[in-house]
């Protein structure tokens, strides 16, 4: 149950994550100092979140589900449809999207650093999580 566009979107999310890991450690003094930085990080961990959210968009509709209302629900139901693993961290990442999203004006830089040296590996686990749910479920 993996299509052409759950793969290239498995193909943008790695592409992300190998540009976010080559900042290496960011601190708050350099996304405080560097406002280009801070952008696309902001914007680089967006659109992570949003690849995890139409993934599993996509996963509810090909299983013949009618579509989540929000990202938290999709994720939600991929959790309990054991599509996804039981993991706080999905959970967290559709949160994250909401408040980048609705509270844009002002990104506290501390999150930004966080998820950059400490949360990067919870999109890998989504990717493995769902490469391994297509192996088992194919057709």
């Amino acid at each position: 149950m993996i299509n052409g566009v759950i793969l290239q979107k498995l193909q943008t999310l790695d592409e992300i994550l190998v540009e976010l890991r080559s900042l290496g450690r960011v601190t708050v003094k350099q996304l405080n100092s560097d406002w280009r930085t801070q952008r696309a990080i902001e914007r680089d961990l967006q659109v992570l979140v949003e690849i995890v959210i139409d993934i599993c968009q996509r996963i509810i509709s090909l299983s013949g589900q009618s579509p989540a209302a929000t990202g938290a629900d999709a994720i939600a139901r991929c959790i309990q449809s054991g599509v996804l693993s039981e993991q706080d961290a999905y959970r967290q990442m559709a949160q994250f999207r909401n408040f980048i999203v609705h509270r844009y004006e002002r990104i506290d830089v501390e999150i930004l650093a966080n998820m950059v040296n400490r949360h990067l590996n919870d999109f890998e686990k989504f990717r493995e999580d769902i490469l391994a749910y297509a192996k088992n479920n194919k057709g």
